[in-house]
């Protein structure tokens, strides 16, 4: 059997977006319904022999209660996707929020059925339908997060960019395996979701720590075995001197803050028990002279000591929950041709009359 596994959220949002300017008649927006069953169309036509199942996000119980829990330890300042207030979202998303459920029930004509389980995302259904499926599947979606997924049989169609990524031409891109994508996104962390990684780490220095270390753990214990050291003679501070070590200056900012301007600490969330603290606080010592191949790096060393707690935490909420149990059996419904019409019709696309034949392949 083969399987089409679609990330819903992600599939109407991008429609929303990409067909912002369509309304109706009556002013309703209609990007999200028109986008959606155009690519729908086109994704049954590329993918004939695919079963199609449509997957929506619940609210992830395990991720919000695990950041809850990091605040409360002083790990992160806020809980996963705690950043998506809808007072501040811009219109194509409220267009989304708004139009969700008409969409969801145009798409009930289609026959194909849709999932939805309350706390869980739909990364982790699809997933777990990955794991447990019989047969080969192909992911559709735009968030690199699916990357962990690729398998022999599991492969993804990136609904942006047009192209087919596989285990091998991740491979090959990245330089490492589908997994390891994880680590590097708990090194760097991701700020659509509100995780937080290491500060000041990117893509690029995370990814290259990943391919000659293999997982975020052993980037931190090889930076760990090198400073072990310099820890002795510099044990972790407290009180004043910790003080000075969050508010770390580069000498622009020190003259500016010498002349009266507004400066604010670079590292507010250096807390008093991380360690390293004092060898961190070292590097403003004008007394000491570390060599030039010790200065190199440094900032982004300490800081992955420093904020340990917090990649293991982010990596728990990067990973995707792939052992669900008691996952909804897939039963294909029927077309409802005239109702799917009536629904063409109330949100202006009769443009796709002509293909609502193309849903009785399903």
């Amino acid at each position: 059997m083969k399987y089409l596994l679609i990330d819903g959220n992600n599939l109407a949002i991008r429609s929303a977006f990409a067909n912002e300017e369509l309304s109706a008649q009556n002013g309703i927006p209609t990007g999200v319904h028109y986008g959606v069953f155009q690519s729908l169309i086109t994704l049954r036509e590329r993918f004939p022999e695919h079963k199609i199942l449509i997957v929506w996000d619940g609210k992830s119980k395990r991720r919000m209660e695990e950041s809850k829990e990091g605040v409360q330890e002083g790990l992160i300042s806020s809980p996963y996707k705690a950043n998506r207030k809808k007072d501040e979202q811009p219109q194509p998303l409220l267009d989304f929020y708004e139009q969700a459920p008409f969409l969801k029930k145009g798409l009930a004509q289609t026959g194909i059925p849709q999932i939805r389980l309350h706390s869980f995302e739909a990364d982790d259904l699809i997933g777990s339908y990955s794991k447990s499926l019989d047969g080969d599947i192909v992911m559709v979606t735009s968030d690199k997060d699916y990357f962990q997924l690729l398998s022999e049989s599991v492969q993804m169609w990136d609904i942006g960019k047009d192209v087919m990524v596989t285990e091998s031409s991740f491979k090959l891109l990245m330089g490492i395996t589908p997994e390891q994508h994880v680590d590097v996104g708990a090194l760097m962390g991701d700020n659509g979701d509100n995780i937080f990684g290491i500060p000041s780490w990117g893509e690029k220095t995370a990814l290259k720590a990943i391919q000659e270390h293999g997982s975020w753990q052993a980037v931190i214990d090889d930076i760990r075995k090198r400073y072990e050291s310099l820890r002795v003679q510099y044990p972790d501070v407290k009180g004043a001197a910790f003080e000075k070590l969050r508010n770390i200056r580069t000498p622009a900012e020190q003259k500016k803050f010498d002349a009266g301007q507004d400066w604010k600490g670079k590292y507010p969330e250096i807390q008093e028990w991380m360690p390293f603290t004092g060898v961190a606080l070292a590097f403003e010592d004008k007394t000491w002279t570390p060599s030039k191949e010790l200065k190199k790096g440094i900032k982004n060393n300490l800081l992955a000591l420093m904020f340990e707690k917090r990649v293991k935490l982010a990596y728990s909420l990067k990973k995707m929950d792939t052992d669900i149990e008691d996952l909804p059996t897939i039963e294909t419904g029927d077309l409802d041709r005239g109702k799917l019409i009536e629904y063409f019709d109330y949100f202006d696309i009769e443009t796709l009359k002509d293909s609502v034949g193309v849903f009785e392949q399903v």
